[in-house]
């Protein structure tokens, strides 16, 4: 059958690095807007360890999206879900203040 899908591991690999892109750029983004102001401090882990934490988080989407087909609008689906996937990282992070 020439329609079916099947699951590969170069499908898998497309879309976790596709999701890898979208939490890496979920956490490079704010720091490019802080960069256009010089009195606002940096804090920013090396871009190495943002990378390898996108990449782990990244696993999820890489999973979720290895059954879709490798074109160019799954791969922007894996882009956002990853940078969804870390926004949700983050978000566990904020713990509410008590009394508010």
């Amino acid at each position: 059958m020439a329609d079916e899908i099947k699951d590969e591991w170069s499908r898998f690999f497309a879309h976790w690095s596709a999701a890898t892109l979208g939490c890496f750029l979920r956490t490079l983004i704010p720091l490019l807007i802080r960069l256009q102001n010089p009195q606002v401090p940096l804090d920013f882990p090396r871009w190495w360890v943002a990378l390898i934490l996108a990449a782990i988080y990244a696993l999820v989407g890489g999973i979720i999206n290895s059954n879709l087909p490798a074109k160019p609008r799954e791969f922007l689906k894996s882009v956002l879900l990853g940078f969804a996937l870390d926004s949700a990282a983050f978000l566990t992070k904020i713990t509410p203040v008590p009394g508010h």
